[in-house]
């Protein structure tokens, strides 16, 4: 299986690995596909919109790295 991720940066600028985690649920509301976010360690992420997410333990908002 292969495991999806993206890099975010928080205010610091300090840079964590966010995994892709496949929903139970077919289709978001927009009808996009619906997926869980969690930080390497399992910490759950929340999506803000396209580029901002945040760390549901903290409240710590991270923005998406493009390279």
């Amino acid at each position: 299986m292969e495991t999806r991720y993206f890099v975010a940066q928080d205010s610091t600028g300090e840079r964590r690995r966010v995994r892709i985690l496949p929903s139970d649920h077919d289709a978001g509301a927009a009808g996009h596909p619906a997926h869980l976010y969690a930080l390497d360690d399992g910490t759950p992420v929340r999506r803000v919109d396209n580029d901002t997410f945040q760390i549901v333990s903290s409240g710590a908002y991270v923005t998406l790295v493009r390279d």
